[in-house]
């Protein structure tokens, strides 16, 4: 294994634990706020807004369109937007919404570690994509299906077991046309990796694909009830035990005083 290889993903994991204290962490999410097509939800620091958020240092308005947002009367598409002690994030996903993050959230007290099996270039593979392009309909832990296009299949050997995977792309506002990714369970899903399931992304090298295990990752609901999470589709549901990527936080609430 190339010590580059695992010197960058060791640095990529340091670099999401530094995030995880920060504002913008997940841990910061207080409150998800759905905002119908159509309609204009107005956030501000007192009574007077449709969602009152004190210590914002301004109102804002936010309108949901079929393909983004219009925030303050300008075209937005998925952002984060800062005000004062508050940051609001905005997610399309065909079922619009602004999860509030709280630089004050109790929650960002909380010790929290995140996991990793270590990295093993064995599950770093390289090969073909098979097109196979269809509609798809993903469920998710917060909305009705989120509508999906399948890429195709990828078929790998671990530990000497084929398995074969859709690949999907979402087709939601601000998700790019090229980017494609694997949600599945394995064989550790609910017992060493996060029960729901994990994502992988695919990346393109010569003529096939990359699928990276060492880089799977765990959905923001992992940490957060206030997210809306992708669930890997029956058949990226695998017998064998993918130990490799992000395995499942560990969580507990901070100590309180005497």
């Amino acid at each position: 294994m190339s010590d580059d290889y695992a010197r960058k993903i060791e640095e990529q994991r340091e670099a999401e634990r530094h995030w995880l204290l920060g504002p913008d962490s997940v841990l910061a999410a207080v409150a998800r706020h759905e905002l119908p097509i159509g309609t204009t939800v107005r956030f501000g620091p007192n009574a007077s807004a449709d969602v009152a958020l004190p210590g914002m240092d301004r109102a804002i308005a936010i309108a949901a369109t079929a393909d983004g947002f219009v925030v303050d009367g300008k075209t937005s598409g998925p952002e984060t937007i800062e005000a004062g002690r508050y940051r609001l994030r905005l997610s399309h996903q065909n079922y619009p919404a602004a999860v509030v993050l709280d630089a004050q959230s109790p929650r960002r007290g909380q010790d929290a570690e995140l996991r990793w099996f270590p990295v093993d270039r064995r599950f770093r593979v390289v090969t073909r994509l098979e097109r196979d392009v269809a509609p798809q309909s993903l469920g998710a832990t917060a909305s009705a299906a989120r509508q999906a296009e399948r890429v195709g299949w990828v078929s790998v050997r671990i530990d000497g077991v084929d398995a074969r995977f859709s690949v999907t792309r979402l087709l939601e506002p601000g998700v790019p046309a090229e980017h494609m990714e694997i949600y599945f369970r394995d064989a550790t899903t609910g017992r060493d990796s996060y029960v729901v399931g994990r994502y992988v992304p695919l990346e393109p090298e010569g003529g096939g694909v990359v699928v990276d295990f060492n880089l799977a990752y765990n959905p923001a609901c992992a940490l957060s009830p206030f997210y809306n999470c992708p669930i890997p589709p029956p058949e990226n549901h695998v017998s064998v035990a993918i130990r490799a990527g992000e395995m499942t936080p560990r969580v507990s609430s901070p100590a309180q005083p005497d």
